[in-house]
């Protein structure tokens, strides 16, 4: 019973958003990613790339989906030398237009791991963007957001004591207007 609820559910949601894809929005990003707390004992800084789709909801609300690849590089030196860790975050989450360009989301997912010793991690993400419109429907896209990625990984848990690695944000892209 459970099953056929969540595949009638998943199937009305597809066909609202299909409803609504003449206004979607594609967009294509690069990430930087500047990790906090106990995760900057790991790594100094982090890049990658990302996809988002938005399908609108409103005028103001719309539902996000988000993929992409993150490599936080390792620190080196005399004494240690740690690898890099590299994760593809799959998130979902609610985007909120504050005025025309500006506007808050929040996301939730998980980072699953490209390396070998790590773990699924739960992944959250609020954050603040503005929108700069380009001639026909493209768009720049410039957005800020406090990442944290919770879970327990045993390698390396002398230098990360915390169950979050979390970072500052910053995702520059190119939003395509369907």
């Amino acid at each position: 019973m459970f099953k056929s609820s969540l595949i009638l559910s998943g199937a009305i949601l597809f066909l609202s958003f299909a409803a609504k894809a003449q206004h979607a929005k594609i967009g294509i990003g690069a990430e930087a990613g500047f990790p906090s707390g106990n995760f900057s004992g790991l790594s100094s800084v982090g890049a990658g790339a990302s996809l988002k789709a938005e399908f609108p909801l409103s005028k103001a609300f719309s539902i996000i989906v988000n993929g992409g690849i993150m490599n936080f590089f390792g620190r080196n030196n005399q004494l240690l030398s740690v690898q890099d860790l590299t994760y593809a975050p799959l998130k979902a989450g609610l985007k909120y237009q504050l005025s025309e360009t500006f506007y808050a989301e929040g996301q939730l997912g998980a980072a699953l791991p490209l390396n070998n010793g790590q773990k699924t991690l739960f992944a959250w993400s609020p954050g603040l963007g503005n929108l700069f419109n380009l001639p026909g429907k493209h768009m720049l896209d410039l957005g800020i957001r406090y990442e944290g990625w919770t879970g327990k990984n045993e390698s390396l848990s002398f230098l990360n004591r915390s169950n979050t690695k979390g970072f500052i944000g910053i995702r520059f892209a190119y939003i395509f207007g369907l």
